[in-house]
């Protein structure tokens, strides 16, 4: 049985630097994520004057209070939707103009919805047609209600969620449309509860806080990556073998824990104990499953439904379309290189398998999931070429190496 622990969560992770930011005193986060996007967020919260001291398990943030006071700051967040989405909210709170930018595909990646809930504070606040880069004016903020359509990323409501206890009572969120991805919106709220502010909600449709709560400096621990482990959970499934994944709690609030739910509804068998999971993989089945909660485990649901008896539809999932790729399409491309019958539409992906698989060269669009999901099937198909390899280092730099420990261990 292979045993692996994964790195911890970028998500919590990012989510703690804001705010401990945001803190007037010192917070302590231990067991970080070490991997770009929480380098990129690292990186920007000094350029905003936060200090920052890294050690090799914990980040001593010393917070501002929600006081930055730099002028004509640029930052670049590279691919990193949390880190730009994060930052943008953040930097309405700076008494000088803030340039967010970052790489080709994050100039892509809508941030107008934001954008909009933003200005409704009386910020001026400009984008590039609803599109970064975002240039954040210094000066006046009008606490009050706003409005926002999160429907393309949950990104959104989390950024105004974090700056909420900043903003204090006077304003609150009030969704438009239907929300994407509801386990990252728990665990925003979970990690301002570490921090000492309970935020109330009515249906997850409205938040709002009765009265004004001051942020505590906290010391968090940041929870194993749940996302990280899924490409390990798949290889176990399509492998027929026993994996122990530990530092996973059944009640988390990270969304793709959900991943191992949906390999037990294709077939395997799992055990939960109090800080891990044991999963058995068995013949698989297709299913069609509703995956809008946990859309960044779709792209290794996809690649382990190539090795499914039976046709496997994954839908309710549009907001892939405006991640780092349009992985969607991404999919659709490569699972068709490798002869899977595939059918796709604005937020669904259908994958047919087939007994034979064809090499092929698969292109990973610069995105860590692709590539990472895409490295299980080539423990099925070894003949699987995997262009820019490193593109992992986004979020699990190390991937490589466990991947490898793995397969050693299952002697393949």
């Amino acid at each position: 049985m292979f045993v692996f622990t994964p790195p911890p969560s970028k998500s919590h992770t990012n989510r703690a630097l804001v705010l401990a930011a945001l803190t007037d005193g010192i917070s302590v986060i231990k067991n970080y994520a070490i991997c770009e996007d929480t380098i990129y967020m690292i990186r920007s919260l000094k350029k905003l004057g936060v200090k920052i001291i890294q050690k090799a398990n914990e980040l001593i943030v010393y917070g501002k209070g929600g006081n930055f006071n730099k002028k004509n700051v640029e930052l670049f967040c590279g691919n990193a939707g949390t880190t730009f989405r994060f930052l943008t909210a953040l930097s309405i709170f700076n008494s000088g103009e803030v340039t967010l930018t970052g790489s080709k595909r994050m100039l892509e990646r809508p941030i107008g919805d934001l954008i909009e809930a933003l200005s409704q504070l009386d910020i001026k606040i400009e984008s590039n047609n609803g599109y970064p880069p975002v240039k954040v004016f210094g000066g006046y903020i009008n606490p009050k209600p706003v409005k926002i359509n999160a429907k393309k990323s949950s990104q959104f409501l989390s950024a105004l969620l974090l700056i909420m206890p900043t903003l204090g009572k006077d304003f609150s969120i009030e969704l438009e449309n239907e929300l994407p991805s509801l386990p990252y919106i728990k665990m925003t709220l979970q990690v301002l509860r570490d921090f000492g502010v309970k935020i109330n909600h009515l249906e997850f449709r409205k938040f709002f806080l009765t009265k004004n709560l001051k942020l505590n400096p906290s010391k968090i621990i940041i929870e194993s990556d749940t996302s990280s482990a899924t490409y390990f959970f798949g290889s176990a499934a399509v492998l027929r073998k026993r994996i122990k994944v530990n530092g996973l709690r059944k009640d988390t609030n990270q969304a793709d824990i959900k991943f191992v739910k949906v390999l037990k509804k294709m077939g395997c068998d799992v055990k939960w104990g109090n800080d891990f999971v044991i999963l058995t993989g068995k013949k698989l089945k297709g299913i069609t499953i509703d995956m809008n909660d946990a859309p960044d485990s779709v792209p290794a649901l996809a690649v382990v439904s190539l090795f499914a008896n039976g046709k496997t539809l994954i839908k309710n999932i549009e907001n892939l379309r405006y991640k780092e790729s349009d992985r969607i399409q991404a999919l659709a491309n490569e699972l068709s290189k490798l002869g899977a019958r595939v059918r796709t539409g604005k937020d669904f992906i259908e994958i047919n398998p087939i007994k034979n698989y064809n090499s092929a060269v698969i292109e990973t669009y610069n995105d860590h999931r692709i590539a990472m999901s895409f490295a299980i099937a080539q423990l099925k198909i070894p003949e699987i070429k995997i262009k820019n390899p490193e593109c992992v280092k986004k979020s699990f730099p190390d991937f490589w190496q466990e991947f490898n420990k793995m397969r050693v261990s299952y002697k393949l």
